[in-house]
């Protein structure tokens, strides 16, 4: 059903056929003769400008039409032309993009700007974003599983399984549009897990398959990969797909096309790899280490820095605990300047776009007032001109009447010294004056009235969001009173997130709690993966505070800094990093599992679980950083953050969760880390 904003925007865009928002065209003065921006020459100019492109949007409206000091800049060096267009945002871009190009800017430079060039200025940066990091990680990827695994064969087998999921989940995202629309920023998503968990699935593969073709034949080592990698990989991405799903009880419709679209590729990783790569790996048998790269060429065994590792931290737990709780201590202290924002700025605009140009120059230069909040009033369809005029004019008068509204742009006059009955009278007889005329006409429709609010208040604050409930409070004399609107929009949002996070929170710790029981025959192990991986949860969003709200990497990437965070990309970011974290759980503790199961010592299960999987957990962490720090890259704020988000959080886990916080917790709790009851043990798996 989504939010209110979101159903009054659809109302509007259904009723009124047209956006809901303003366009924004920019004009500065590049020839100093026409003089100031609200002289008559700089107007006439402007005005010729804009002639070709009145008759391919609703209105026009600039300092001509609404001589308000509001449309010239402070220094009277330029002003601005706010557009209500025809048809989707798309088609309103695509006129205002045209029309910019066509014109003779000689003496005038023209910008735009809006809700709609910046969703469409977002879009098409996100795909250039996507083509431009395939292009740089997949051959970076190709080197760095060549320099692990030492050979060419080995190497390509997880590159183009990563390829093949890639293929396969945009095979079902194309099917699913069908039913609902995939977000831009899905697609990437899409990409950044299907090529970081294939590739992570094809390395526990490959790696275990060359280990056992050392000990014995193809047949059996095949058959060893499918009951052991094979169901580990199973149920590492039956937990992620729980993380992603926990998304879709946001009423937001585009974390529910993340969800599925990204579901579809983790889907995908482990169908190819506990299905098909079985089968391509029997082929290959043990080609498996053909075109060897001598100098790289390594055979199946421990690292001695893992046995090192391993041997150190279960022999000091205790030291090594405190160690990671001293660094832990240390890495949080972000997180205490950590502030959420419920609105946004031109520094949330894609960087280097004419949008970004346009926001900045009126939030700096000019002193706006614009609508940030639309009221939509709907009723019958069959409501006379006369009634209709009459509630419009009391509604009027009854939102100029709460506390916050600076002005409002309303069917009607607007004007506390005329009555309703004489304002009726002079819209009935058409003698009111343009632009009032044409304000009426854009916003009145059979069965709607819709009304434009300019807030007294900063968005975003709370005198702001008094005001929004305000309004939302009136009860209209006939039919519905929707408000939507930048401001509605930003608080829906942000109270549609603070609702549904604890249900998400609540469904994600229990369904990871009971497959991690399931495939560990365990209690305390799950419940110590899920708090390990809210610290690595926890430091990834310490890292967001330290890089975009005090700037550490300002100088060396030019990213700027906010005031605070908003919650989308936090949103994004936390199952899709808490589903990574844990699928590099259940590679670590399949494999003490598999230990233990054999060897019964507790010791023996947590060093050989490090020794075993920490050269395969880092080089799938290493693999999986190269491809979201590549989306850091991005001009997108949004995708900087989440690329910075799961970067962080994959480094933390592989090499401070893994190799601190787990060998000394688990070394301390020993045989008690394989705690089952009956009814547990009754369901246990076998264990890779």
């Amino acid at each position: 059903m989504g939010t209110e904003s979101q159903r009054t925007r659809q109302l509007v865009e259904e009723k009124f056929g047209s956006s809901p928002t303003n366009e924004i065209i920019l004009f500065e003065r590049q020839d100093s003769s026409l003089g100031e921006a609200d002289s008559l020459a700089y107007q006439a100019e402007v005005s010729k400008l804009l002639q070709p492109l009145s008759s391919k949007v609703d209105s026009i409206n600039t300092y001509t039409t609404q001589p308000s000091p509001s449309y010239i800049s402070r220094d009277k060096t330029a002003t601005y032309a706010t557009i209500v267009g025809k048809g989707t945002g798309e088609e309103i871009y695509a006129a205002l993009q045209d029309f910019a190009n066509k014109a003779d800017q000689s003496k005038l430079k023209i910008s735009i700007g809006g809700i709609a060039t910046t969703l469409e200025q977002t879009t098409s940066q996100v795909g250039n974003d996507l083509a431009r990091t395939e292009l740089i990680t997949l051959p970076i990827l190709l080197i760095l599983l060549i320099f692990f695994f030492g050979s060419i064969v080995a190497a390509l087998i997880p590159l183009g399984m990563s390829l093949i999921t890639i293929v396969g989940a945009f095979a079902i995202a194309r099917f699913v549009t069908g039913f609902i629309a995939i977000d831009s920023y899905a697609i990437n998503v899409i990409t950044i897990l299907g090529i970081g968990l294939s590739i992570d699935y094809a390395l526990l593969s490959v790696n275990r398959f060359r280990e056992e073709i050392a000990k014995g034949s193809v047949d059996k080592a095949t058959r060893t990969i499918i009951d052991t990698s094979g169901r580990t990989i199973f149920f590492s991405g039956i937990t992620v797909i729980a993380c992603l799903l926990a998304l879709l009880v946001f009423p937001l419709e585009f974390l529910h096309s993340v969800a599925i679209g990204v579901t579809s590729a983790v889907a995908m990783a482990i169908l190819f790899t506990v299905v098909v790569l079985p089968s391509i790996l029997q082929v290959i048998g043990k080609n498996i280490n053909a075109l060897k790269i001598p100098l790289l060429h390594q055979n199946s065994g421990t690292s001695q820095f893992w046995t090192r590792a391993a041997n150190l931290t279960t022999k000091y737990p205790v030291r090594t605990l405190i160690l990671g709780l001293s660094i832990l201590a240390v890495a949080l202290i972000p997180l205490s300047q950590f502030h959420i924002s419920t609105s946004v700025d031109y520094r949330w605009v894609v960087r280097g776009s004419s949008a970004q140009y346009v926001s900045r120059a009126l939030s700096e230069n000019f002193d706006i007032s614009a609508p940030s909040l639309t009221v939509l009033n709907t009723f019958s369809a069959t409501t006379n001109i006369d009634e209709q005029i009459t509630n419009s004019c009391e509604l009027t008068q009854r939102l100029l009447a709460v506390d916050g509204v600076k002005a409002i742009i309303s069917p009607t006059l607007a004007s506390p010294e005329l009555s309703c009955d004489t304002q009726k009278q002079l819209i009935l007889y058409g003698q009111v004056p343009e632009p009032l005329k044409s304000i009426y006409e854009q916003n009145t429709t059979a069965g709607a009235t819709r009304y434009g609010i300019i807030l007294d208040h900063q968005n975003g604050s709370p005198e702001a969001v008094r005001t929004l409930k305000a309004i939302r409070a009136i009860t209209p004399n006939t039919g519905e009173l929707l408000v939507g609107g930048s401001e509605a929009d930003a608080y829906d949002t942000y109270r549609a997130y603070l609702d549904a996070i604890p249900i998400a929170a609540i469904i994600i710790i229990i369904s990871m709690f009971i497959l991690l029981a399931i495939q560990l025959n365990s209690l305390f192990i799950p419940l110590q993966a899920i708090l390990i991986n809210l610290v690595s949860l926890a430091i990834s969003f310490a890292a967001i505070v330290g890089v975009f709200q005090f700037g550490w990497v300002d100088k060396l990437t030019g990213w700027g800094t906010v005031d605070g965070i908003v919650m989308t990309p936090l949103v994004l970011i936390a199952p899709i990093a808490f589903g990574l974290a844990m699928d590099y759980s259940v590679f670590l503790y399949s494999r003490m599992r598999e230990v233990y199961d054999k060897k019964n010592q507790p010791l023996e299960a947590i060093r050989q679980g490090i020794i075993k999987t920490g050269p395969i957990i880092t080089a799938a962490a290493i693999m999986v950083f190269t491809v979201v720090i590549a989306f850091a890259s991005s001009s997108v704020l949004i995708m900087q953050i989440i690329g910075i988000g799961l970067g962080v959080t994959v480094l933390v886990d592989a090499f401070f969760v893994r190799l601190i916080l787990v060998p000394s917790i688990m070394t301390l709790v020993g045989k008690a880390n394989w705690y089952a009851p009956r009814w547990l043990s009754k369901l246990r798996i076998r264990h890779e």
